[in-house]
């Protein structure tokens, strides 16, 4: 069976206890993992609780915010989702985004130097060797964690070809996704790795509606925020779609959210989510697929019906897919 992930918002406003149930129900629906994202949350005890309640299903941050946690920390929390998941967990890294760690007084820097030297740091801690400086040894883990990095930019990818486990890629075409993985694989062999050392993730938003103008409408108002962030701003002018990246960044000056939503044209929507019937969602997961992503990670979004329900909904749907 093809691998194939599912992300799970716990700022849905869902209490933990009905978070944890959709994970078990994703498990027994036969998908292969269960990745957290993290906002007004904490990913690693949403992983830790995801854990308890499962058995076999792959478990990932997606992602955690290296800003928001001194790296030892971040290394002894996801060693006990390790111990706790049997050998089950991926801890998945990024750094956010620069408006948001400016509202909370944080000040990003050179963000790859900072990815850098964050995960020297995770990796030494998880190594059982004393922390410098510190004094102190933490117990390795039985099993390795495996460490994936959020990656929109080139550059980022190829820091993932050099020092990761694996790319936690989102909202790009498959070409844009085919030319990251190429970048990232090239960069791995040139520093003494196999293209295979590093495992390809892909986040897909589905807006599953039998009514195609119906989704379409969901995606322009569930995308648009994203499509206002520097960093996918970016990715989306660089994936083609330039004069639809500079209306929203018009309209986010503005305040504006229905010209954000009105910027996002059907093809960019079209290009970087599945949406419309089943059918056509299932035949667009199967183009990333061949375009080299081997594990796609559906993100539901809900298309007039609540979350708990959509959730259910894509999992009969991409079963097997």
């Amino acid at each position: 069976m093809n691998a194939c992930g599912i992300a799970l918002s716990p700022f849905s406003g869902m209490p933990i206890r009905d978070f944890v149930q959709l994970a078990r129900e994703a498990e027994d629906a036969g998908l292969s993992g269960v990745f957290v994202p993290e906002a007004n949350n904490d990913a690693l005890m949403c992983c830790h609780a995801i854990a308890a309640a499962t058995r076999r299903i792959t478990i990932g941050t997606w992602i955690v915010n290296i800003y928001l946690r001194q790296p030892t920390l971040c290394a002894a929390g996801a060693a006990m989702v390790q111990e706790a998941s049997d050998g089950r967990f991926i801890l998945g890294l990024g750094v956010s985004h620069r408006p948001a760690l400016q509202a909370l007084g944080i000040e990003m820097g050179n963000a790859r130097d900072k990815l850098r030297s964050y995960v020297a740091s995770v990796r030494t801690t998880l190594s059982g060797e004393p922390i410098p400086g510190f004094g102190l040894r933490f117990r390795k883990p039985a099993k390795p964690i495996p460490i994936y990095f959020a990656a929109l930019a080139m550059e980022t990818a190829q820091l993932g070809g050099e020092i990761a486990d694996g790319l936690m890629l989102y909202l790009c075409p498959p070409e844009r996704m085919r030319r990251s993985i190429a970048a990232a694989r090239d960069h791995a062999v040139r520093h003494g790795r196999k293209p295979a050392d590093l495992a390809i993730t892909m986040g897909l938003p589905v807006f599953l509606h039998d009514d195609r103008g119906r989704a379409i409408q969901a995606a322009r108002r569930g995308l648009s925020f994203y499509a206002a962030l520097p960093f996918y701003n970016r990715l989306l002018a660089k994936s083609g779609f330039e004069t639809e990246a500079a209306r929203v960044l018009e309209a986010a000056a503005q305040r504006d959210a229905t010209a954000m939503a009105a910027a996002l044209t059907e093809p960019m929507i079209d290009a970087m989510a599945l949406l419309g019937p089943a059918s056509r969602c299932v035949e667009r997961l199967a183009e990333y697929r061949a375009a080299g992503a081997e594990t796609p990670i559906i993100v539901p979004n809900p298309v007039g019906e609540d979350y708990a329900a959509c959730v259910r909904k894509l999992l009969r749907v991409f079963a097997n897919a």
